[in-house]
């Protein structure tokens, strides 16, 4: 009989590059990348230090990653093209001898276009006013999810409540009263969906 020996099957390992948080939500991005800094903040508070690559040091470079990854969604370039193109603004102002009043961080265009008007054109009222209702209900949706100023976040909230209060009434009108929920018995009427980069 001979003796068999199992060795355990070793465990895959899990490169954190700027990838893999790729797969996570702005929100949750910047919850736990908070927490890591807090972290590291009052480790050293309390007369710790941080050497490299101890678990604070680690959170650190995992936080610049995750950084990172934040920016090239808002801007669409990486940190090292934005950081190299305003180190080359900086020096041709200098050998210019001209004053540098501000560096300019690009920012993506949407590669999403409204629909032109005429698109429109041969809906009837109802039907108008139900895309218009589903289209800032969309709006809506996606404030709640994700929006990079708070005053923004705010205003555009409110902007597309009264428009989806103002739409429902128009619909109600608009059928005769014969619809009661308004919101619930939509259909979705919209122009072609498009995707979106993130």
């Amino acid at each position: 009989m001979s003796k068999v020996i199992n060795f355990p099957v070793p465990t895959k390992a899990e490169v954190i590059n700027e990838d893999h948080f790729e797969q996570f939500g702005d929100a949750a991005l910047m919850l736990a990348f908070f927490e890591k800094v807090a972290d590291a903040v009052e480790w050293m508070d309390e007369g710790g230090s941080i050497s490299r690559l101890d678990d604070h040091y680690v959170g650190l470079v995992e936080t610049c990653m995750a950084l990172a990854v934040l920016f090239r969604r808002r801007t669409g370039h990486t940190v090292q093209e934005v950081c190299s193109d305003h180190l080359e603004e900086q020096r041709r102002r200098l050998m210019a001898g001209e004053e540098l009043k501000e560096l300019m961080i690009p920012v993506r265009e949407s590669a999403i276009k409204p629909l032109p008007s005429s698109a429109f054109k041969g809906l009837g009222d109802l039907e108008l006013a139900q895309a218009g209702f589903n289209y800032v209900r969309r709006v809506s949706e996606q404030i709640r999810g994700n929006c990079p100023h708070l005053v923004e976040l705010g205003l555009a909230r409110a902007h597309s409540v009264d428009a989806l209060n103002a739409f429902s009434l128009l619909i109600s009108r608009l059928a005769d009263g014969a619809v009661k929920g308004v919101e619930a018995s939509l259909p979705a009427i919209s122009g072609p969906s498009s995707e979106t980069l993130q």
